[in-house]
């Protein structure tokens, strides 16, 4: 992997070091790995770098047959299925490395925008902690401007799409689940964009290996052995550091999980298939989105093409990130309508028990309290099952049983049931 001195010389120790003159010298001479024959473009200098791709006809999500078994439940996963034909009548231009810091930077430079105020970060053993002290700007481990920006919500990543579209009046925006996965696969067929030999993973993607962070006890138990080999990283890695795909992609799975466009829903039943987001006309209905790619935490099972999680729109962690889209289709939106900031409101003095263990554990999961949507059901099994077992395949939400007392789990139901009035 080559470093650039410019890269050193901006190493992130500060919230503005990440300036316009340290993403000039970072264009000027630390593009890695650049794919011979590819073409790609930028709008603007501190544009992220875009790459064509045709429209076309594909197979989105996985057959039947060809499931495999998540490690957390001993099941196959059904959320990315049923396999069906998505048709693109439209060529679109998809980054071609997921957003930068640096890239990141120059957007809330130019706009003062105040991204979500914690994030969910993995270096606690055998778990995770959600932290107001780490954002965009401080991870909990060094990182480099030309690395993918994390503890980003999906409003942020929208944001920043729409910044770019105002700059350059072109139309840009995250992509939808479709273009995500027509765009990872490049052509390929196969559970990996490289095949199926998960001993390759290393030479094409970012993912868990030996010594890498857990998310839970649980998490360690199944998965402990990771990837057969050693990518070098245990966080995630620069922009470029490992090899394209077909369409000259980096990064499409592995480094972090990335957004889309598209509201959670359980499976494939009912999609598109012309490659549009899928989406509720109510957006209170979409406070859960959509997050493709798997990410240096995630194992093999957990890193396949076709590998979704359903995520809460207003969360972040420190491997979570996002990628853009251009086309020609619509037209910018105003900033302001991407302004749909969350700030939890923190747990004060005097609160119950409940209220307590929601800001402790559950900010990141839900936009706040009151707008949990009961999207496991609201009797008090219901959601008691659902804090202990987490969402599995249909939401990701985290399984709190391996964090949290059988005493704590029923206060935090309590809580949540009381400030919803479910009776």
């Amino acid at each position: 992997m080559q470093i650039c001195l410019s890269e050193i010389v901006s190493r992130v120790t500060g919230p503005r070091l990440r300036s316009a003159l340290t993403y000039s010298l970072l264009l000027a001479g630390c593009t890695l790995n650049p794919d011979p024959g590819t073409s790609s473009f930028r709008d603007c200098a501190a544009c992220p770098e875009m790459v064509s791709l045709p429209a076309g006809t594909f197979l989105m999500g996985t057959a039947e047959d060809d499931r495999i078994i998540d490690p957390r439940t001993g099941k196959p996963a059904t959320n990315d299925g049923p396999q069906h034909e998505v048709t693109f009548a439209y060529p679109f231009a998809i980054g071609k490395f997921e957003v930068t810091i640096a890239e990141f930077a120059e957007f809330v430079a130019a706009t003062g925008y105040a991204t979500v105020d914690r994030c969910m970060e993995f270096s606690k053993p055998g778990g995770f902690a959600i932290r107001k002290d780490i954002s965009w700007e401080h991870t909990a481990f060094l990182q480099w401007p030309n690395q993918p920006v994390v503890c980003v919500s999906f409003h942020d990543a929208e944001a920043y799409a729409v910044w770019l579209s105002e700059v350059t009046g072109t139309h840009y925006r995250l992509p939808t689940e479709a273009e995500w996965e027509y765009a990872a696969r490049g052509g390929s067929t196969t559970p990996y964009f490289w095949g199926t030999a998960e001993a390759d993973a290393c030479d094409f993607a970012n993912v868990r290996g030996t010594g890498a962070d857990t998310i839970s006890p649980r998490q360690a138990e199944a998965d402990k052995l990771g990837f057969p080999c050693d990518d070098g990283f245990r966080q995630s890695s620069p922009a470029g550091s490992f090899r394209a795909n077909a369409f000259g992609l980096h990064d499409m799975q592995g480094n972090v999980w990335e957004w889309v466009a598209d509201c959670n829903h359980k499976d494939y039943e009912g999609a598109p298939t012309d490659g549009s987001a899928w989406t509720e006309a109510d957006p209170q209905a979409c406070n859960f989105g959509i997050i493709r790619g798997g990410s240096f935490l995630n194992l093999v099972e957990r890193s396949s093409v076709t590998v979704r999680a359903g995520r809460p729109r207003s969360g972040s962690a420190t491997n979570m990130g996002f990628r853009v889209v251009r086309d020609k289709r619509g037209t910018p939106e105003r900033m302001a309508t991407a302004q749909k900031q969350w700030r939890p409101g923190a747990a004060q003095d005097g609160d119950s028990a409940g209220a307590q263990l929601f800001s402790e554990n559950c900010a990141a999961c839900h936009l706040s309290s009151r707008d949990f949507a009961g999207l496991y059901g609201t009797s008090r099994t219901e959601v008691i099952a659902a804090i202990s077992n987490g969402g599995n395949n249909t939401m990701s939400m985290p399984a709190f049983a391996d964090r949290l007392t059988g005493t704590e789990i029923e206060e935090l139901a309590d809580y949540i049931r009381a400030v919803n009035d479910w009776r």
